[in-house]
């Protein structure tokens, strides 16, 4: 009991145990705007997709986790600038320097709450986050699409337009008419093989293909496979098909479809998969993902800063004004997501590299922050 007592003083309970109760309404608090905004914009597709109560509960609690992003740094900022201003009217920030304590001393289990909610955000966005939003946009689409089936047909289903995916590391350029994500199968395919030159030396056509998710290769139907001269284009020669098996064509059409969307809608492991499997020089398309993926993983750094930019103004506020402090940390809160903002945009014109984009911000926060911390002392 003696050992617990003194790893873990009444102090240090007391102004955890306070913030905590305070972090929790705020935290509860964002969590039910932010819900509140998300039934707004998607109850009514719920409700037209023909989803039973049951869907409906189960969509809303697989997509609340995706919240955290936003709720857990705004939470930790608005939660200590009111916890630490309590302690202030109250007198009892001053009884405890009078003590002899100094801010670190009194606030320090603060700063390992901000460390360890850092860490907890950086897992939930390598691990649950990205579930909690592949989740949620799976669900919504196949709501979506088995209502179009029973109103329109199942061939109309789900359609993506002129799929273009251009694989350079392998030599393999696509365009695929149509492609049913409802049926998981393309109309209309064009694939062009060529060589190291990227002259084309072979070209698949066919009317319909699907990805064999259990062999991992497209087959491809009613079609015609065409032999090309590399030197001049000369076709050399064409046969007619009822069905291939092109075991060397193992590209994921979930893949092509993710170029497709914009960086800020797919989850860290989609944009992991980008960028994993492709580089800038193969596809520049590639580097808006890797500016978005980067900044979602210092982004989880947040927790720490915004703590760190709450902890001296709400010190210093309450020797002048309250509302002096708070609102300098608030408008330092913004200006860092501005400057995200700015450098990612630098980021994504090669002006920056993407690391650089992503950390200089969480950098430079960290050393206003010292030099805040030091100032209070």
């Amino acid at each position: 009991m003696a050992f617990g007592v003194f790893m873990f003083p009444v102090v240090d309970r007391y102004v955890l145990l306070e913030w905590l109760k305070i972090f929790g309404l705020v935290l509860g608090a964002m969590f039910g705007l932010q819900l509140i905004v998300e039934v707004q914009d998607s109850f009514s597709d719920l409700l037209y997709y023909d989803a039973d109560f049951g869907q409906i509960i189960f969509y809303y609690m697989v997509l609340a986790p995706s919240f955290l992003t936003i709720s857990l740094p705004a939470a930790i900022l608005v939660s200590i600038l009111y916890a630490l201003g309590l302690l202030h009217r109250n007198n009892e920030f001053i009884a405890f320097r009078v003590a002899g304590m100094s801010v670190s001393r009194i606030t320090r289990t603060l700063w390992f709450a901000g460390l360890g909610l850092s860490v907890g955000l950086w897992y939930l966005n390598a691990s649950l986050i990205p579930w909690s939003v592949e989740a949620s946009r799976k669900l919504m689409d196949t709501l979506e699409w088995d209502r179009q089936a029973e109103v329109e047909g199942s061939e109309k289903v789900g359609l993506v337009y002129n799929l273009a995916f251009d694989n350079r590391k392998d030599h393999r350029m696509w365009f695929i008419n149509r492609f049913s994500e409802y049926k998981q199968m393309g109309f209309g395919l064009t694939v062009s093989l060529m060589d190291d030159e990227r002259h084309e030396i072979r070209r698949i056509t066919a009317e319909t293909g699907y990805y064999s998710e259990d062999d991992r290769y497209w087959i491809f139907l009613e079609g015609r496979d065409s032999q090309y001269s590399a030197e001049d284009g000369e076709l050399l020669r064409t046969l007619p098909f009822e069905k291939l098996e092109a075991e060397e064509l193992n590209d994921d059409p979930s893949l092509m479809l993710l170029f497709g969307e914009r960086p800020k809608d797919l989850s860290f492991l989609e944009l992991k998969k980008i960028t994993d499997n492709f580089s800038i020089l193969e596809n520049p398309k590639v580097l808006d993902y890797q500016v978005r993926m980067h900044a979602l993983m210092a982004g989880a750094a947040s927790c720490l800063i915004v703590t760190g930019l709450a902890i001296p103004f709400a010190v210093s506020g309450v020797r002048v004004n309250p509302a002096v402090g708070v609102s300098k940390s608030i408008a330092l809160f913004f200006g860092y997501y501005i400057m995200t903002s700015v450098l990612n945009s630098l980021g994504k014109q090669q002006v920056l590299s993407p690391e650089v984009a992503a950390w200089a911000p969480n950098i430079l926060m960290v050393v206003l922050t010292y030099v805040l911390v030091r100032r209070v002392r």
